[in-house]
């Protein structure tokens, strides 16, 4: 009955040691299968064009590694600087995506931010990093139309998706150019209708 009971207990360590070891290579097969992430600050809630980012603006986001865009901003970067374009909840907040107010960083000496106001038409058929010549146009029609500043280029677009059905639906864009285009701007928006195309520059 000794012999017996002695197999029975062997038994039952091999089987004992036999599943502690099936529970190890699962566990093992679960770490490898899960996905490696890391932290992206993202938008919390959709953030309108030409807003000032606020740290309730924002939140940390957990991404697959790799997926994530470059130049994401940490948190300390991100709070302060100027939404360029509508940007949806859980979109990464990246150098390109928010501009520094007043820094202008990577334009040069002498580039200013201003904002000028064109025809809402021509500014649904352009993009953040576009370049456009601005032409202001009489409204009277007694005066040809005129190129007021060339190779501009867009950092911010209208918030909000809706389209006006208005045929004079004006809207706010912000570009970046000299102080002298942008007071060659200021004074044509006083007088003209200002509108842009693309520009190659």
């Amino acid at each position: 009955m000794d012999r017996i009971g002695h197999l029975i207990d062997d038994h039952r360590r091999l089987i004992a040691a036999a599943c502690a070891a099936l529970a190890v290579l699962a566990g093992l097969s679960s770490l490898r299968q899960a996905p490696r992430t890391q932290p992206v600050l993202v938008a919390r809630h959709d953030l309108a064009s030409g807003h000032v980012v606020t740290a309730e603006d924002v939140r940390v986001a957990s991404v697959p590694r790799g997926a994530a865009p470059d130049h994401v901003l940490p948190r300390g970067d991100a709070v302060g600087r100027r939404v360029a374009g509508p940007m949806r909840a859980g979109e990464p907040l990246t150098d390109v995506r928010l501009v520094r107010p007043g820094a202008l960083e990577g334009y040069g000496p002498g580039a200013v931010y201003t904002t000028i106001r064109v025809d809402e038409a021509d500014a649904t058929a352009i993009g953040v990093g576009d370049r456009v010549d601005v032409v202001g146009v009489d409204p009277g029609g007694e005066t040809p139309a005129e190129v007021v500043a060339r190779g501009v280029e867009v950092v911010t677009l209208p918030g909000g998706d809706a389209v006006s059905a208005r045929a004079d639906a004006v809207a706010s864009l912000g570009v970046v150019t000299t102080e002298a285009g942008a007071l060659a701007l200021a004074r044509a928006g006083l007088s003209s209708r200002l509108s842009v195309i693309t520009s190659s520059g």
